[in-house]
């Protein structure tokens, strides 16, 4: 699913699909964080999912991540709320940013 957004972000959904995204959370890319479980770095997006559509018409997405090395699952949530606001991990309980995403 695409939606309006003005930031100039292209991307590819897992169904091959171009369009725009309004963060760089997508599957299959890296973020700098350590899993909660073997404490090792780093965890990689295995999904995103849209859930709702915020009350300022931004897109809610519900991000989940799983460990390279244990195989541990975690999760949090893009746009919480209101656009640009990031929950933090469900299991690990740290902040997760946009900065954290390795290239």
């Amino acid at each position: 699913m695409f939606y309006n957004n003005f930031d100039r972000v292209h991307s590819e959904d897992r169904f091959g699909m171009v369009g725009k995204t309004g963060d760089d959370f997508r599957e299959d890319r890296r973020l700098r964080i350590v899993c909660y479980k073997c404490h090792q770095a780093p965890l990689v997006i295995a999904e995103r999912n849209w859930m709702d559509t915020n009350n300022d018409n931004s897109q809610r997405y519900q991000i989940v991540v799983a460990c390279e090395h244990c195989g541990a699952v975690d999760e949090f949530i893009v746009n919480d709320g209101r656009e640009g606001k990031i929950s933090k991990l469900k299991h690990g309980r740290c902040p997760v940013s946009a900065d954290q995403i390795e290239d």
